[in-house]
């Protein structure tokens, strides 16, 4: 069984909150349905050769081959699956013995990193900021990532063989006291003179020394119940995952939108 992670609209979903407020990849597929049907092949050929009694067996041991039980989920794996996401979202690691087609093993902090750096050039690239304003702001949002906190709960069975999976999260409050701050932060001699682009630069890294600020001490909203289903994303190479959909579920409550 293999899984496929969704990350990049985790991101986006993530990046657009960040506008409002201020993770399809490919997956590789396993070569077991290949070799299964050159073994089933081959036993078809020696079953010609036999009794008819022989040759059902033979055919039932080869049907058995082709759906090995190893292929459908527990709900261990879906409870880990769903972890191993957030993990990486958040972390840039997880749980290595969870199995996911688009991860290269030792890449996944790079592609966390980099589809962070994607999700903060969308908003750049509408904003005007300048390279030293964005790398402020991505440090900013990595260690706002590192401190949110959430909890992979009980995976339901459902009719489709996949899981709805509970997750627990505490929305930090990534944004606290920004109201107040800004003001207090950018006066009136300080944007006097500035063009629209200079001043988004100037909101921007002011943003990003407020959240700084705020992940000395992280606060969180109450916390919130989600659900989200695992289950199959591509039946004929038998890749299991969560949707795109069911993932922006989770990225709209990692943070809070409170502001004061």
């Amino acid at each position: 069984m293999k899984n496929k992670l969704r990350l990049t609209a985790i991101l986006v979903a993530v990046a657009m909150l960040s506008v409002s407020a201020l993770i399809g990849c490919g997956g590789s597929v396993s070569d077991n349905k290949k070799e299964t049907g050159e073994t089933a092949s081959m036993q078809e050929e020696q079953t010609q050769s036999e009794a008819p009694a022989v040759a059902e067996a033979a055919k039932e041991e080869t049907a058995a081959a082709e759906t090995p039980k190893s292929d459908t989920p527990t709900a261990e794996d879906a409870k880990a699956y769903v972890k191993a996401v957030l993990d990486i979202i958040c972390t840039g690691d997880y749980d290595h013995s969870i199995k996911l087609s688009d991860i290269e093993e030792g890449k996944e902090s790079e592609l966390r990193d980099q589809s962070i750096q994607n999700a903060i050039d969308v908003i750049a690239s509408g904003s005007g900021l300048n390279e030293e304003v964005k790398a402020d702001f991505t440090d900013a949002m990595h260690e706002a990532f590192s401190k949110t906190k959430y909890t992979v709960g009980d995976a339901v069975p459902t009719e489709d063989g996949g899981y709805d999976v509970t997750v627990t999260v505490e929305p930090l409050k990534l944004y606290a006291g920004t109201r107040a701050k800004l003001p207090q932060k950018i006066n009136a001699d300080d944007a006097a003179g500035l063009n629209e682009e200079e001043l988004n630069n100037l909101i921007f890294s002011t943003s990003a020394e407020i959240i700084r600020e705020n992940m000395e001490a992280p606060q969180y909203d109450e916390p919130q119940d989600i659900v989200i289903h695992y289950g199959i994303l591509d039946k004929e190479n038998n890749l299991w995952g969560v949707s795109e959909e069911e993932a922006e579920k989770i990225a709209m409550i990692l943070f809070s939108e409170d502001m004061e």
